[in-house]
């Protein structure tokens, strides 16, 4: 292919070429476009623009919160230290109080209370006893978690081993007749492994617990809602 001689770039009207040849002209200028970095006709540098990079969100740092290392009924914390080289160079370092996790008997409140305490001071509450010691330390026994261990809750835990306590639902069928006569089976709430509460229908229980032995007895016993007492 011959090159026609241009004076410039953009003006087509001063080259010899003749209509046709300026056509065939303008389409070799827009596959060099395309292709090449220059062109031959002008000299002038063709560059393409790059596509630029897919911005993508920016990723969120997830906060960690630890609770505070303090005993709750002394109040001891951690300490500064010195870990001191055979040079004599002190590096700091924390020392760290031996926390535990306690559930103590409160006689007055016929409960277990969960405490975060100090290995000291689990000695200290069965030399002072627990009330003289949240007293000191400003702490609510009554608000704090806690496990009950009243017998009339215990007694009750054990006549109703299993059962989920309902409310009675004001607007439950009370014509013993359509009830009989109706297809349609009632869900009960059960206990399931770990402590979660789930509605199932009457046959369900294999799915559940694997078994229809306990469940089944469960389900029968769901039935009569108004037999429960529940105890606060």
């Amino acid at each position: 292919m011959s090159v026609l001689p241009v004076a410039s770039f953009g003006n087509i009207s001063e080259t010899s070429a003749t209509l046709p040849q300026a056509d065939s002209m303008a389409t070799t200028v827009r596959s060099l476009v395309l292709g090449a970095s220059t062109s031959s006709f002008s000299g002038r540098h063709i560059t393409s623009k790059s596509h630029s990079p897919v911005s993508r969100a920016p990723v969120r740092s997830v906060v960690q919160v630890e609770a505070k290392k303090i005993c709750q009924l002394t109040g001891k914390k951690r300490n500064k230290a010195n870990v001191v080289t055979f040079s004599n160079k002190h590096n700091r370092k924390w020392q760290e109080p031996n926390l535990q996790h306690k559930k103590v008997y409160w006689d007055a409140g016929k409960r277990w209370v969960k405490l975060r305490i100090s290995t000291k001071a689990i000695k200290s509450i069965e030399k002072n006893g627990l009330d003289a010691m949240a007293k000191e330390a400003g702490v609510d026994l009554w608000k704090l978690p806690f496990e009950d261990a009243r017998p009339e809750r215990q007694q009750y835990l054990a006549e109703n081993k299993g059962k989920v306590p309902v409310a009675v639902n004001p607007r439950a069928i009370k014509n013993q007749k359509k009830i009989d006569s109706s297809t349609k089976k009632p869900r009960y709430p059960v206990y399931e492994e770990g402590g979660r509460i789930v509605w199932i229908k009457p046959g369900m229980e294999d799915l559940i617990f694997g078994g229809g032995s306990s469940s089944s007895t469960a389900a029968e016993e769901q039935q009569a809602p108004a037999e429960l007492k529940i105890t606060v």
